[in-house]
């Protein structure tokens, strides 16, 4: 199945890091994984694509920072959760306060706060949310890392297979240029010696174009090299031969795998959630909190009680705050509940987007994979065959050069232009895969889809 193994890396990638964000949560030491293959082993040959895909997984510092984020949000559980630190406090009379077991010479308090019945519950649910959601933000920044390395990799590949095809046809018309002069050389009148420039200046422009070439490969090679966190002078060779792909899932299909497997719905299920879960918070704020302490005061001696005298007194008190201003409150709630309506709006205009998204990206895929039909089946095996026909006849004098130009230019057009619809084909199906979240094609024509299913931590305070 197509692209499942950069996949089930991905999965792999994805469970650790719900184990990191898990660890966050729970006061545990995370392990990061382990680097992908070094440069040296990796890149001093034709690399396949989901050999850099494992890289730049492992080492983009864009993916590095949304799991550390996600790590980071992922501690405040625990922080939310606890109880506020307890307060002790001492006090030293300046002057002595007379009771009956003596004067009070020092006291000592200590004192806690207890949040009302369900808050903590809620804050940490709270926290959670907010820290999942930035778990799967972290997906969905791999999702897009993955993305712009395959597209890089499909012009580079293009690049070096449009060199490639130029080079190829040098041959036939440094060919072109010795009959051109041979023809010229035998004709009394020695006419025809403007095809043997026409032919050089072809030639000429070959090359030129050999050279753009070049530098647009070395441009992505850079560009590759960025996104993998390279050195900009590392030389990334993409392999002769691409596997074409199929997306056998009809769009429907597509629109239904997103609903599962799109990192960034779930991202805003969890803020709603989340948010949900802010507006019962600022309810339970109409409810008091409780302060409960417990006090000893040190009595002196010369105490008016004979049977108490320099005893030590101890007392409990309990407190709770009074939440009067309403007005305060009041604000409290809407703020929230319009926090949660916002987030809902993003989450519908996220679902919009990536709909119209995968439909498009389908029809273009559709589109570059039945032309690359045609291109194989019909156009290039004519076109080939017509420029053999044609150069035979030009070298027996049946045809004429600007007729032997056309046909050569036809076909390396042709030949540049099935490469480049490759290239296109997998440029739509990285961005396809990306829209929907997992992987949607295959070289069977069976569907794809994930290939594990992560499974949460799961919620503190349940």
């Amino acid at each position: 199945m197509r692209h499942l193994g950069w996949l089930n890396r991905r999965a792999s990638a994805t469970l650790c890091l719900m184990a990191i964000c898990a660890a966050s949560v729970y006061g545990q030491e995370p392990d990061w994984p382990a680097p992908a293959d070094p440069p040296s082993t990796l890149f001093g040959r034709p690399t396949p694509v989901e050999n850099l895909i494992g890289y730049a997984l492992a080492h983009n510092p864009e993916i590095r920072a949304a799991r550390y984020r996600a790590q980071s949000l992922g501690a405040r559980v625990p922080q939310v959760k606890s109880l506020p630190d307890p307060t002790l406090m001492t006090t030293a009379f300046l002057e002595e306060i007379q009771t009956a077991a003596g004067p009070q010479q020092a006291a000592l308090s200590l004192s806690q706060k207890l949040p009302w019945f369900g808050k903590r519950a809620v804050r940490s649910r709270v926290a959670y949310h907010d820290s999942m959601a930035a778990y799967s933000r972290a997906m969905s920044t791999e999702l897009k890392v993955v993305e712009q390395v395959k597209r890089i990799y499909f012009d580079l590949y293009f690049f070096q297979s449009a060199i490639e095809e130029n080079r190829q046809l040098e041959r036939p018309l440094e060919d072109v240029i010795t009959v051109a002069k041979t023809r010229w050389e035998a004709t009394a009148r020695k006419t025809g010696l403007q095809s043997v420039f026409q032919a050089q200046i072809e030639l000429a422009k070959l090359k030129t174009d050999l050279v753009k070439l070049e530098e647009s490969k070395r441009q992505s090679q850079a560009r590759l090299a960025g996104v993998m966190h390279l050195p900009p002078q590392t030389r990334i060779e993409a392999i002769d031969t691409i596997d074409r792909s199929r997306v056998a899932n009809e769009v429907e299909t597509l629109l239904g795998l997103a609903e599962s497997c799109q990192p960034e719905y779930e991202a805003y299920r969890h803020e709603i959630t989340r948010d949900r879960s802010g507006v019962a918070l600022a309810r339970k704020a109409y409810w008091p909190d409780v302060a409960m302490s417990v006090n000893w005061y040190e009595m002196g001696q010369g105490g008016l009680s004979p049977v108490s005298n320099g005893r030590d007194a101890f007392s409990v008190g309990v407190g709770v705050n009074v939440p009067i201003y309403r007005q305060r409150l009041d604000a409290a709630v809407r703020e929230a509940e319009n926090k949660l309506y916002a987030t809902v709006r993003r989450y519908d205009t996220v679902r919009d987007v990536f709909q119209t998204e995968i439909q498009t990206l389908a029809a273009q895929f559709r589109e570059h994979h039945r032309t690359l039909e045609i291109l194989e089946q019909e156009i290039l095996p004519r076109a080939e065959e017509t420029l053999k026909l044609t150069m035979e006849a030009y070298r027996a004098g049946r045809a004429e050069f600007q007729q032997l130009m056309d046909v050569y230019r036809t076909l390396l057009r042709f030949r540049i232009d099935l490469h480049q619809r490759v290239a296109l084909s997998e440029q739509a199906l990285a961005s396809l895969e990306r829209a929907v979240g997992c992987a949607v094609a295959s070289q069977d024509g069976s569907p794809a889809g994930r290939s594990a299913e992560p499974i949460p931590p799961p919620v503190p305070g349940h």
